[in-house]
């Protein structure tokens, strides 16, 4: 996987307003404590490990990936060594254009969610990743079912998810955040992820697993 330079990240931090810049992580991948830029990038590599494997589940190369709410575009280009044509999908879209354009990532398409809702086509995606982007949609439900329509039958949903326990909050506070922003965690968006038609197929917590988890990266099927 592929790190986006300081300078690269220092660029897009300066076009975006503090609380863009913040839900994107960039602080964190800047941070001069490096066991926190070590645990931004962690997580990330995690899912990209995520990614190669579900990538390579089914015998074939995807054809088509989202990287829903990709942020800074940190996992475009390792969506496009997996599928012929990746869709990231943001609100805000000016660092992943900056990335595409600075990395010459040639297949990416850039769209805005109603973007997305109006061009994808009803079972035209083999992978969907929404990376430490679900605790903040609510009512959460829709966006679910949303997916479920966009998947090929048998279509894989990757999701990484803050646990916003206590060694959470320290990190969060260590890295200069502050407030609470988020509508739910991992340990309560993964039933409402089941129960709306997806099955879940592996679970990786990070750094370790129990109380000291702060995220847990998973794998599920459309069922």
């Amino acid at each position: 996987m592929r790190k986006i330079p300081p300078p690269l990240l220092r660029r897009m931090a300066d076009q975006l307003s503090r609380d863009d810049r913040d839900e994107m992580a960039i602080p964190s991948y800047l941070h001069p404590n490096p066991a926190l830029r070590w645990m931004a990038w962690r997580r990330v590599t995690v899912i990209a490990d995520h990614l190669a494997a579900v990538a390579k589940r089914n015998g074939k190369k995807p054809s088509a990936i989202m990287d829903f709410g990709c942020g800074t575009g940190v996992l475009l280009e390792t969506c496009c060594q997996h599928a012929d044509k990746v869709i990231g999908v943001d609100l805000v879209l000016d660092s992943a254009k900056l990335l595409v354009k600075e990395w010459s990532l040639d297949q990416v398409t850039l769209l805005t969610p109603p973007e997305a809702t109006a061009q994808i086509a009803p079972g035209s995606l083999d992978v969907i990743i929404a990376a430490e982007v679900l605790e903040h949609v609510e009512p959460l439900e829709p966006t679910l079912e949303q997916f479920r329509t966009w998947l090929k039958p048998g279509g894989a949903l990757l999701v990484s998810l803050p646990t916003e326990n206590a060694l959470y909050r320290l990190g969060r506070r260590l890295a200069g955040f502050s407030g609470h922003y988020h509508h739910a965690n991992a340990g309560t968006i993964d039933p409402v992820i089941v129960r709306t038609g997806f099955r879940k197929e592996r679970t990786q917590k990070i750094p370790v697993g129990g109380p000291m988890s702060i995220y847990w990266v998973m794998d599920y099927a459309r069922a």
